[in-house]
């Protein structure tokens, strides 16, 4: 689970706090949203937070079995492979796309709540 709230708000951004789990006690992290250009990104990442690096071979294995399985039910819309590292962070990408799609939705999001287990 994470939190968040936001901290700063102008014509050009916004700028939230993340808390992972909640937890108020430890580092908070930074997420920006550029309303100009449209993105989202981590500017810091809250205390117990930290960065997985996905490598094209491990996520082209997981691609493999996604076409596999769709190619065994028919379909054609295959996954594409990928030829660079992703990145993830497990809370700051939660919070992100629980702002994202909230924004999508037309509203701004005071503070907000993301579970997934």
């Amino acid at each position: 689970m994470v939190t968040f709230e936001l901290i700063k708000q102008n014509q050009e951004e916004l700028i939230y706090w993340y808390y992972p789990e909640g937890n108020k006690d430890e580092r908070h992290g930074v997420i920006k949203v550029d309303l100009i250009n449209e993105s989202i990104d981590v500017l810091e990442l809250a205390e117990s937070d930290y960065v997985h690096i996905i490598k094209p071979r491990e996520m082209n294995k997981l691609i493999d079995a996604i076409n596999k399985s769709k190619q065994e039910r028919g379909e054609t819309d295959f996954s594409e492979y990928v030829t660079e590292p992703i990145r993830r962070m497990p809370y700051a990408d939660h919070a992100m796309n629980e702002i994202a799609k909230r924004i999508r939705q037309g509203e701004i999001p005071k503070k907000g709540l993301q579970a997934w287990y």
